[in-house]
């Protein structure tokens, strides 16, 4: 595997991790509701998440592996 590769699978899982951390959840009557503890952490998870694919589909795009 490719050490660029593995770094945006940590990036991206490192987010996973921080949204899983942050959630809370509030049941209600009907519906469950999820909500976030820390706006700004929810953020910088979901900016993670997208670093994290973008790195991993542009290095697997850029070896050829999506022809």
């Amino acid at each position: 595997m490719d050490v660029i590769i593995l770094i945006g699978v940590f990036i991206f899982m490192l987010g996973i991790l921080i949204t899983v951390f942050n959630t809370k959840i509030r049941y209600g009557f009907i519906f469950t509701h999820y909500e976030y503890r820390n706006r700004s952490m929810h953020w910088l998870s979901v900016i993670l998440i997208i670093l994290g694919l973008i790195i991993i589909t542009t290095k697997a795009y850029l070896n050829g592996q999506f022809n």
